[in-house]
């Protein structure tokens, strides 16, 4: 839940006094949405989750179920995202084909020769957008799905793309964004969120081991264009189950290498 709006009880109006259009209008619509990224949920699940009454929540799914972007079940009364939202990022996805489609081979490669989920990420304003993805063949796996978008600060592919910004970029960023726990291995102290940018820009590789989904382990490397700017990463995804840190780090050289691949081919 938002901790703003936990810790103010004004946040939510009654829905006759509730503005209906502005910038709190689309916070709570972003906000639904993302809740709906995570999974399935009913009226009062979503109205739990987002800190909102039902009856504002409903008036906002009402809106998105017309615009395509959230549909409801009539079986099970959950709601759930929709194909229209796709279209919205439709634009961002075909702007990056080519570098799909450059990485594609080598994201093969290194799926055949790991057996985990290999994911490819670019950011997007304050979060980063899934453009690739290769899920494993294992039955217990971690997938996160094309097209789908999830904080930056949290999980090594994001804690990547934020170490290569430009200083004055990342502070802009980070001023912009809230560092909240969503596992006990979130970093949240924004001093040691810059430590760990700053370790990972000198070695050139991130990991993360439950910051983001409790359980889950993940290695990330670099892409970069033909100016050398960091435009995506390349990543390996697993259990930590079957995927200690000992494991994961014993795909390091390949990984490197694959990012290596996919930069070079950029630039031809």
């Amino acid at each position: 839940m938002n901790q703003h709006r936990a810790n103010n009880p004004g946040y939510d109006k009654p829905p006759w006094k509730e503005e209906t259009g502005g910038v709190r209008a689309v916070e709570r619509a972003a906000d639904i949405l993302a809740c709906l990224g995570k999974n399935d949920f009913s009226l009062s699940e979503i109205s739990k989750e987002v800190g909102l009454n039902k009856a504002t929540v409903f008036r906002m799914l009402v809106s998105l179920e017309r615009k395509g972007f959230v549909t409801k079940n009539s079986n099970t009364g959950k709601y759930s995202l929709d194909w229209g939202l796709l279209g919205l990022l439709s634009g961002a996805l075909n702007r990056n084909k080519g570098l799909v489609k450059c990485a594609h081979p080598y994201m093969e490669k290194l799926w055949e020769h790991t057996g985990e989920t290999i994911t490819l990420y670019i950011r997007k304003g304050f979060e980063r957008l899934c453009i690739a993805e290769l899920p494993s063949p294992h039955p217990l796996k971690y997938t996160v799905g094309i097209g789908v978008t999830v904080p930056l600060y949290a999980g090594s592919p994001g804690k990547l793309l934020l170490a290569y910004l430009h200083p004055a970029e990342l502070e802009e960023v980070l001023n912009q964004i809230e560092l909240i726990a969503l596992t006990k291995r979130t970093i949240t102290d924004k001093q040691k969120f810059l430590k760990e940018l700053e370790l990972i820009r000198k070695r050139g590789w991130a990991t993360s081991f439950g910051e983001r989904i409790e359980g889950v382990s993940s290695l990330s490397v670099p892409v970069t264009d033909r100016g050398n700017k960091v435009v995506a990463s390349i990543n390996i995804l697993g259990p930590f189950i079957r995927v200690g840190e000992e494991r994961l780090m014993g795909y390091l050289d390949m990984l490197k290498e694959v990012g290596c691949e996919i930069s070079n081919r950029l630039v031809l």
